[in-house]
């Protein structure tokens, strides 16, 4: 099978999840930096748009492929980056060269961000393109007011959960790709993104749309009813769940890193005050507990690098 940076992703992910010294050292991480740097596109890429009205262009540098030869957009930029910084890769200067500049072209006029630059704003896009630019400490090339214009308003009022795109039907995956982008935007503005600590949507609708209409009747979680479940929608409508019950904590967890108080009562936002439904807080950058990201990263922080590729 080929290398595939989704799948490289989601390894790191589990290897952070299990959090023991074994689990970190099965990565080669000179490896792992030469193959992100060949998936690094270092010039104008010509790519197909699958319009009619303009089947191909050209995007800036900056890009990622998601596997040897394979199609460049904001997931890949998004899994490339989680990837190195987890691992302590991401101060390579070739790694970061004109990363954020691709994003920032990939903002519409809508105000959200698309997969490639001329695209239609998307939910799971806008997440992978912001989170990305936090990662590389670049937000200010967006517009993130324009951002948080759009994002608030893709929540729909009678189902309380959120869309992905304009005109578009709810969808209980977006809880976690909409709901985590105003976590993410309380970040970017060092905690002067939300409202009396709660963020700027409404938290207790998306609980009620996750609990009471896409709970499966054997287990795991749904679209949207008449679906069936999921590991895709479990695991995002859950991750958005978590977002939706937090408040703003950005002194304690992204300054101070104090994480002890982050599931406390008095830092949630939960509906009918039911403390049953309580889950994990995440972290919205990286969609795993705050603890388990620390402590990989201390460990990877420790370690250097030696590839001619870093130079």
């Amino acid at each position: 099978m080929e290398a595939h940076i989704a799948s490289t992703y989601a390894a790191i992910c589990t290897i952070v999840y299990l959090g023991t010294e074994e689990a970190y050292e099965i990565v080669d991480r000179e490896k792992t930096l030469e193959w992100l740097l060949r998936l690094k596109h270092s010039k104008n890429t010509i790519v197909n748009s699958g319009s009619e009205c303009a089947k191909v262009r050209t995007t800036k540098p900056g890009g990622f492929e998601i596997h040897i030869n394979g199609e460049n957009d904001m997931r890949s930029i998004y899994c490339s980056l989680v990837v190195a910084d987890i691992l302590n890769l991401l101060d390579n200067a070739k790694l970061r060269e004109g990363v954020g500049d691709f994003i920032a072209s990939c903002q519409t006029y809508e105000g959200g961000i698309a997969c490639l630059p001329e695209a239609e704003a998307h939910a799971g896009y806008t997440y992978c393109g912001l989170a990305s630019l936090l990662l590389l400490n670049e937000v200010e090339k967006i517009d993130v007011n324009r951002l948080l214009e759009w994002s608030v308003n893709r929540q729909i009022a009678a189902e309380g959960g959120f869309n992905g795109r304009i005109n578009k039907f709810v969808d209980s995956c977006y809880n976690f790709w909409q709901g985590s982008v105003a976590e993410l935007i309380d970040i970017a503005l060092k905690g002067r993104g939300n409202y009396k600590g709660e963020w700027l949507y409404n938290q207790k609708a998306v609980q009620g749309y996750t609990l009471l209409c896409c709970q499966g009747k054997n287990g795991g979680l749904i679209d949207k009813p008449t679906k069936g479940p999921d590991l895709h929608h479990t695991c995002y409508a859950l991750a958005g769940l978590s977002i939706a019950q937090a408040k703003s904590m950005y002194q304690q967890l992204y300054v101070d890193k104090e994480f002890e108080n982050k599931n406390a009562w008095e830092n949630s936002v939960l509906l009918g005050n039911l403390v049953e439904n309580k889950v994990s807080r995440v972290h919205p950058v990286y969609n795993l507990q705050h603890e388990k990201v620390e402590q990989a990263k201390s460990y990877y922080a420790c370690l250097l690098y030696t590839s001619d590729a870093a130079d």
